[in-house]
């Protein structure tokens, strides 16, 4: 038989199901129209409402910038039936930083869409997983996503570009007379401008976009859902504008300004290096115009444009040891492939295989080196074999990360160290070993 629910009955479920969720185990919210409207009895004493009573606000006080990105970004693509999970850092009273997991779902009542979320605390350990992650993908100084992040995010916008027929746009920034600026005033002031910069370029996008830094003075944006010059204009235009406002620095100040080029997906291309590429040769364009302006991808790569190509910097670097080198040669051609398969769609068995190999590469040549360590009595390798043992708990550690998110981490994490072990602790290793007169 179906039960048939009076008004009163459905009342008195209501005012239970309250009940139950006022008093529920986990900090639990009721978002519309992007504000709080409803806190249960652990969110209040959470976000630290007045009163102990949860009034209509937004949750910004809680969160840093980028976490509020994720959130937006989320909120910004949620569908009813959907829960999204994001791991964030929530700012509570007193100064105290907590990691926890927040969980949102959307539904909709009365044509009026609605959005819970459960909040839940992590562990030490989860903690300082997150504060590692963190790290990875951040650049320490302006703390917006680094270059690991932003290619990632790239990817995504790629694969949500081919399953709903979307459309985004991959800018390129560059400071124009930055260099000058920073060797006169020094790295301290130069710091400060790049960390006021980013904080202009975040005020100048959405929510749902991304603002990264390549590196020195070259940022990069994603912005989504915009797919022409036109849907562009109105936020490069205020980059631009936001940028030339001079930088107050103790008793100088200082004008800076900003070259940016665009690239379109998929109308300029469809992979990381595509998009990338051809808004690098935009900007240089902008730059060579005299700065202070944009330019759109005519659909041009120059040879600068590959410097942002995600490939080891070892360019045949030899020691002069034919065994050593020709490890280090098979340890960057197999980085090199990884790196490109992240930027190149390969399938995750694709990508895992070749990031075992790298593994298997790496470990044998450190089994290498040791074998010549201890055969010819080197000394003074204590460092040499702690970076080899530390790498290799890395690597292990970077292979049972589920998804691609591992594999990640691991290439560029092999990238960075690669070249600086080369011409510092394997270039003594071997210059000992040829002043033992041993020959490779």
């Amino acid at each position: 038989m179906q039960r048939i629910f009076t008004h009163s009955a459905f009342g008195d479920a209501e005012n239970f199901f309250r009940a139950l969720m006022h008093v529920a185990p986990l900090p639990m919210f009721v978002m519309s129209e992007g504000n709080c409207i409803y806190g249960n009895e652990r969110f209040i004493r959470l976000h630290g409402c007045k009163d102990d009573f949860c009034a209509t606000c937004g949750l910004e006080h809680l969160l840093g910038q980028e976490d509020r990105e994720a959130v937006g970004q989320a909120l910004a693509s949620l569908k009813a039936g959907v829960v999204v999970r994001l791991p964030l850092q929530l700012l509570q009273t007193g100064g105290k930083v907590s990691a926890v997991d927040l969980s949102m779902s959307s539904l909709q009542i009365e044509k009026k869409s609605f959005v819970l979320g459960v909040i839940s605390e992590k562990t030490e350990k989860e903690r300082l997983r997150r504060l590692l992650d963190r790290l990875a993908f951040h650049d320490s100084l302006t703390e917006l996503p680094n270059r690991i992040l932003l290619f990632d995010r790239i990817n995504q916008a790629l694969s949500h570009a081919v399953r709903n027929g979307g459309s985004f746009a991959v800018v390129v920034l560059d400071l124009d007379g930055f260099k000058a600026i920073n060797d006169e005033l020094g790295h301290a002031a130069g710091d400060a401008i790049l960390r006021e910069v980013s904080r202009r370029l975040r005020g100048c996008v959405r929510g749902v976009d991304t603002v990264a830094r390549l590196g020195g003075d070259e940022f990069a944006l994603i912005l989504h859902e915009v797919g022409n010059e036109k849907e562009a204009g109105i936020v490069l235009n205020k980059v631009i504008r936001d940028v030339a406002v001079p930088f107050e620095l103790a008793s100088n100040q200082v004008a800076l300004h900003a070259s940016l080029g665009i690239a379109f997906c998929p109308l300029d291309g469809s992979t990381i290096q595509e998009l990338l590429g051809r808004a690098d040769y935009a900007m240089y364009a902008a730059k060579k115009s005299g700065g202070n302006a944009y330019c759109v991808s005519t659909g041009e790569i120059g040879e600068t444009a590959f410097r942002h190509a995600l490939e080891p910097l070892i360019n045949n670097i030899r020691l002069g040891f034919e065994m050593i080198d020709e490890q280090h040669e098979e340890i960057a051609a197999c980085l090199r492939g990884l790196l490109a398969a992240l930027s190149d769609h390969e399938t995750r068995a694709e990508m895992k295989w070749r990031a075992d190999y790298l593994q298997h590469l790496t470990e044998s040549h450190f089994h290498t080196e040791e074998d010549l360590i201890l055969r010819y009595a080197i000394r003074d390798q204590a460092q040499h074999r702690d970076e080899h043992d530390n790498l290799l708990r890395q690597l292990e550690d970077f292979l049972h990360e589920p998804g691609c998110y591992g594999m990640t981490v691991m290439a560029h994490a092999m990238n960075d160290w690669l070249l600086p072990h080369i011409e510092t602790l394997d270039a003594d290793l071997v210059a000992q070993l040829k002043a033992a007169g041993v020959s490779g």
